[in-house]
Order: C-alpha cells, then structure tokens, then sequence
C-alpha cells in the first residue's frame, strides 16, 4: 500500500531505514521491539532537554519520526530533571519491563542509529545538554575530544 504522496512515501521508507539499522545494532528480528526502542528513547530525550533544544532536535529528525518524537508531549514542565536510572526506566518501560531486555543496550544502539543518519552536530548539541551519566551512552564519534 502506498499514499500516492511522494514526500510520505520517502518519510516511511526513512523510518524504515532506521527501524532496520536498530534491528541490526541489537540483532533483533521484530520492527515492532525496535520501533519501541525508538520511540522509548527519543521520549526520554525529549522530555529531558530544554524545550528549545527539544525543538531543534526534533527539525532534524525525518517527518515520521518527528511524529513519534512529539506523540505524546507537553513542553509545560520540560525539561524533567532525570538521571541516568529514570532515563533507561522510561525506555525499559516500553517493553513492560522485559528482565531479558538490557535498556542501557538499547539506549546506545538508538543513539548509534541517529548518530548515522544526523550526523555529529545536534546530536552533539542534545548530548552536551544530558547529565554526565547520561551522555555516557552517546557514540564515542561525539565525545568531547581529550
């Protein structure tokens, strides 16, 4: 099934892209889990930074996933002042607590996903916004440089 629009068309095929790059990084076989790894993750980010910075972080990302990014949010109260447990909470929570899931896991392997498609610069500019536990998890490509 198609829309018949081509700029949907190439939104889909992105998130596609990029549900596939997270099957790979955690060689899972569900789009399902990995759709839940995104959203979980890009919630906790959303709702951790800024509300400016939460806006240009969510320009960067491709037209659906912008909507996944934003499902949900109120900017009333951003940013939540959460460490580094609550943050692997939020995403382990989209899988009901799975004991055979580890979230820190998932958590980089997303990372590493948007890192590939959106390079170094707003996602340096989110990780410089996280508590230092946090930015932990950030691929070592946009660590500061010693």
């Amino acid at each position: 099934m198609t829309t018949g629009v081509s700029n949907l068309e190439t939104s889909i095929d992105l998130a596609n892209v990029w549900l596939k790059d997270i099957m790979d990084q955690l060689k899972w076989e569900s789009k399902n889990s990995a759709y839940k790894a995104l959203r979980g993750t890009l919630h906790a980010l959303r709702d951790r930074l800024q509300v400016v910075e939460a806006v240009q972080l969510a320009s960067q990302l491709p037209l659906l996933i912008k909507g996944i990014y934003y499902d949900g949010w109120t900017p009333l109260g951003k940013p939540e002042k959460f460490k580094k447990d609550e943050f692997a909470r939020r995403v382990h929570e989209q899988f009901q607590f799975d004991p055979d899931l580890n979230p820190e896991e998932v958590i980089r392997a997303v990372l590493r996903v948007m890192y590939r498609h959106m390079g170094e610069g707003e996602l340096g500019d989110v990780r410089n916004n996280m508590p230092a536990d946090i930015q932990e998890w950030f691929p070592e490509e946009i660590m500061p440089k010693q």
